[in-house]
């Protein structure tokens, strides 16, 4: 008896060491990630690697037994074939398999199985089937008792697997070392002292795995709280223009995030520079479904940051939250700009004069051409019951938009009488490509009302719809033309209220959709007349 509660203080000494050497390694951040390995295929070679040399390190730093007794040594460097290793390589190999899965631990029990063969001794081959089938067993236990373990590993469900484990191990050892009478002694001098030993040091490990965890905790609800602080205070900024929001931005993230630098930039060119540079830095991506990348905000530090798993979903939240702030806003500034294209649409075709034009037309038409009083009557419902559908809808065909184009041309063609050509080239294989409505209809009208109309002779406009290369890509490209009296560059700021207003709308919209800083190409040229060119993506 006294030799048994010898060999159980040693085994525990040798527990011991290996705990206070888990301890140690899970202060280090770096390491930690390699310990709670919990699916993330980051980490499983690292996480195989670490327990498969600490059940090699716990067979290494054993006692050896023979003749019916032990000798304490401090390394094991071989084993005769008459003796054995009392030994806690149980303890690796169960917490592989209880952390993660059966698979790995299937992985380490081979490894440290093979390593154990290498020794020697008669209980060698026991001693190497013994680690895989404690893997596998800690894998399933793993996965029959999956949330207890996900959650807040048991330290008694520990114990009581790391128990079976050992009690494995020494029933193998009965059935296949030989001779059996010394197997008997063996398990007899060794099977209490090192069940008990180990399956204390599986409950200790997963003492240290809970206080691990909590700390993850802890570290996440303060990461998850700081996140959702720097969303607070970014979401009203960006309501102001694109350049001095993430300016305002950038200042907020460089004061909370504690770095020495804000920088945003994008397409590779750098917008906001807020602070100094460092070799140390992390991106925040903004993106948007559908669209190309925003842009991205780089935060340098004065030294290299923690990367554990917390801190990365820190940064891959607020990155999110930030897109779906701009998204958000970006999305009601469209709907504003949609009704505010709606109204300026409806306020400059339905004002009295062109009502009044209209109908007097029709009422001119009714006895002379009733026909054309009667087709005139067509299109105006058909350009009003356009203008409401489109009003309520984010994207349109551009079949849509041209229908609404013809009806407009027709009630307006009917006053202008020949004074108008109006020319169309369309590929009507681009006819179901989607755009932004009121696009091409407004400038149909501002190519009207800004430069044909106040030229002398034919006004004629042109309006084109063909698939050309853009960046090395096949891409619809729209173009309105007109002969009119054309603009200077400067005064393409400075045209009436609704022109400007109207471009500068139509402007928005397309870069919201498209992701183009300046979609619209304009070139005007006094006398000669206008063009107006945007792409399609």
């Amino acid at each position: 008896m006294l030799q048994l509660i010898q060999l159980f203080v040693d085994m525990m000494e040798r527990v011991g060491f290996l705990i206070a050497l888990a301890f140690a390694f899970s202060r280090s951040r770096w390491m930690r990630s390699y310990m709670s390995y919990q699916g993330d295929r980051t980490y499983q070679w690292r996480f195989l690697f670490f327990f498969s040399a600490y059940a090699i390190l716990a067979t290494y730093s054993g006692v050896t037994v023979s003749d019916y007794t032990y000798r304490p040594a401090p390394w094991i460097g071989e084993v005769s074939p008459t003796a054995a290793i009392a030994n806690a390589r149980t303890v690796g190999v169960v917490i592989a398999g209880l952390l993660g899965g059966v698979k790995s631990g299937f992985i380490v029990g081979i490894i440290a199985g093979v390593h154990r063969y290498s020794l020697g001794g008669f209980v060698a081959v026991a001693c190497m089937i013994a680690p895989i089938l404690q893997g596998i067993l800690a894998g399933l236990c793993r996965n029959a008792f999956k949330k207890r373990f996900r959650k807040i590993a048991s330290v008694q469900l520990a114990f009581l697997v790391g128990f079976m484990a050992e009690a494995l191990q020494m029933i193998l050892i009965l059935a296949l070392a030989k001779p059996w009478e010394d197997a008997f002694n063996l398990v007899s001098l060794i099977g209490l002292p090192q069940t008990l030993a180990n399956s204390v040091g599986v409950a200790l490990y997963f003492v240290l795995y809970n206080t691990m965890e909590r700390e993850e905790a802890r570290i996440g609800a303060e990461h998850a709280h700081q996140a959702l602080q720097i969303a607070d205070m970014t979401m009203p900024l960006w309501r102001l223009d694109f350049d001095k929001a993430v300016a305002e931005i950038s200042k907020v993230l460089n004061e909370e995030m504690k770095s020495v630098g804000a920088f945003f930039s994008k397409d590779g060119v750098t917008w906001i520079a807020e602070g100094r540079k460092t070799q140390h830095a992390n991106d925040l991506i903004i993106r948007v479904p559908n669209r190309p990348q925003v842009g991205q905000f780089r935060l340098y530090f004065e030294r290299e940051q923690d990367d554990n798993p917390s801190r990365r979903r820190m940064l891959s939240s607020l990155a999110e939250l930030l897109s779906q702030q701009y998204a958000f806003v970006e999305s009601d500034r469209q709907t504003q700009l949609l009704a505010d294209a709606e109204i300026r649409s409806l306020q400059a075709q339905m004002n009295p004069h062109f009502l009044f034009n209209v109908l007097n037309t029709v009422k001119s038409f009714i006895r002379t051409k009733p026909e054309e009083a009667r087709q005139m009557v067509m299109h105006l419902s058909k350009f009003l019951r356009k203008n409401m559908s489109h009003g309520n809808q984010r994207l349109i065909t551009i079949r849509d938009e041209y229908e609404l184009v013809m009806s407009y041309l027709s009630l307006i063609k009917s006053r202008l009488g020949d004074q108008m050509e109006f020319y169309a080239d369309i590929d009507e294989r681009l006819l179901d490509h989607a755009i932004p409505p009121f696009t091409i209809q407004p400038l149909i009208e501002n190519a009207i009302m800004h430069g044909i109309k106040n030229k002398p002779g034919i006004g004629v406009i042109r309006l084109s719809v063909k698939e050309e290369l853009d960046e090395g890509k096949l891409h619809a490209r729209i173009t309105v033309q007109d002969n009119g009296v054309g603009l200077e560059p400067a005064e393409l700021d400075s045209q009436s209220e609704h022109a400007g207003l109207a471009l500068r709308n139509i402007e928005q919209r397309l870069n919201y959709h498209y992701g183009k800083e300046h979609p619209l190409e304009i070139a005007s040229k006094p006398g000669e007349g206008t063009i107006i060119k945007f792409w399609v993506r």
